[in-house]
């Protein structure tokens, strides 16, 4: 399995999680038969069991196992979006719209380590979150330009209207 293939357990979005492996299989040129088993190899959790409990003899092809698993995880991909925009809809059925609908893995392992339990708390830790990143983003690309072009930033220049028509 090529390393940048994820496992999918059923939290992330499946389209993403087909078109990567879509293109990892169509690079490795893998056979048809060769995708369903690697396809059935990246299913962790509960996306395992939904493979498992699918009737026998019911996939004939890597199109009818594609289908299949669209339908069931487009299908919650809805349901967690819609639960977010419900107005009356128990604050944890919000959280939880939120928590499925993010991509980035280090906020998901932040929200997992403590799962918020009001909306303003979940909003502060991802704020917090996201303002973190961008410190450091910006530390990041502070780093990368040459030293000299540190130090000329760092430095106020003062000219005279006079040194201009000269």
């Amino acid at each position: 399995m090529p390393s940048h293939i994820k496992t999918y357990n059923g939290s992330e979005d499946p389209e993403d999680h087909l078109k990567i492996f879509q293109a990892a299989s169509k690079t490795e040129r893998w056979a048809m038969p060769t995708w369903c088993h690697m396809f059935n190899s990246t299913l962790t959790g509960n996306a395992r069991v939904w493979f498992d409990d699918l009737p026998a003899e019911s996939i004939d092809s890597y199109d009818d196992l594609k289908k299949e698993f669209l339908e069931n995880y487009l299908q919650q991909k809805k349901y967690k979006l819609e639960s977010r925009d419900v107005k009356g809809a128990p604050k944890c059925m919000s959280i939880s719209g939120f928590v499925h609908g993010i991509t980035n893995p280090e906020l998901i392992k932040r929200l997992h380590d403590k799962i918020p339990k009001m909306v303003d708390e979940m909003m502060r830790v991802t704020t917090y979150f996201l303002r973190g990143e961008v410190a450091a983003s910006n530390h990041e690309q502070k780093k990368s330009f040459p030293p000299w072009k540190q130090q000329e930033g760092n430095q106020k220049q003062n000219f005279r209207k006079e040194s201009f028509r000269n």
